[in-house]
């Protein structure tokens, strides 16, 4: 198989969120870009300089009609959403988009056989109103979150030796369920009912309480350019972003202006 480079990559995700976006448009689904593409879009009007990837959120009811959609469209099968409900061996609590004419083999990840170059879309949810609550919430969520990573991931390359044995011994006592088994648990605790609550936040993934925001940040969105094109940002995104990075303004050091990824790309 031919190796993707970088500009293809970009390209192909490029592809990818544009589709997403005339798709929400028309569907009349919400989504707001997020993470460090969001603060691409603010700061560099693009792709970070030193990025390799394109996240968006959308609030879980959005979410959920996404998933549940997108691939209803016959007529166009290029792009396909990959989620734990729809695929046995994809075992993140949150969906990717796919170009299905690539394949992507992430370095410390199992092997995803339909996986391709893709765009992260990750689901926000509502979280207690108490503060004793959400930190019992966090809790939770994060011991589920940590068991499933120790399970998929092959290795760390930050990891001991002993949680290096630790993670081989659990793969092999977990190893005859199916993939997607423990990201169907971590959405399904998620995914309780708080919809009076005045909080919300990407918990199935990412920064835990560094995420939690004001449900008004996604009162509503406006257009930011990315890349010479115009996508959906949240009302709110100044708190988002301040709550995860602080001075988002600011470039980090030299040494953390790094990928964060590792994978490699192919055509198929």
């Amino acid at each position: 198989m031919q190796q993707i480079n970088i500009d293809e990559l970009k390209t192909i995700q490029l592809s990818i969120l544009d589709y997403i976006h005339t798709f929400c448009m028309k569907n009349n689904i919400r989504y707001s870009l997020c993470g460090g593409t969001l603060i691409g879009a603010v700061r560099h009007k693009g792709y970070i300089p030193w990025d390799d990837d394109i996240d968006i959120i959308m609030p879980r009811a959005d979410y959920e009609k996404f998933c549940s959609s997108f691939n209803c469209n016959t007529n166009y099968s290029k792009f396909k959403v990959l989620t734990c409900f729809n695929d046995r061996q994809y075992f993140q609590p949150f969906a990717k988009v796919v170009d299905t004419q690539t394949k992507l083999v992430e370095s410390y990840d199992r092997p995803i056989d339909n996986l391709g170059v893709y765009v992260d879309v990750f689901p926000v949810d509502f979280l207690p109103n108490s503060f004793i609550e959400r930190k019992k919430y966090w809790k939770k969520i994060f011991k589920k979150r940590n068991f499933a990573t120790v399970i998929y991931q092959k290795r760390n390359k930050n990891e001991g030796f002993v949680k290096r044995i630790f993670r081989i011994i659990l793969f092999y006592l977990f190893r005859f369920l199916p993939a997607n088994t423990f990201a169907k648990k971590i959405n399904k605790f998620a995914t309780k009912k708080y919809f009076s609550s005045d909080y919300m936040a990407c918990s199935v993934f990412g920064y835990g309480k560094k995420e939690e925001m004001p449900k008004s940040v996604f009162n509503s969105c406006f257009e930011l350019e990315y890349e010479g094109k115009k996508y959906n940002v949240m009302c709110g995104y100044k708190t988002y972003l301040t709550n995860i990075y602080g001075d988002y303004m600011k470039l980090p050091p030299k040494e953390n202006q790094v990928p964060k990824h590792d994978f490699r790309a192919y055509w198929r």
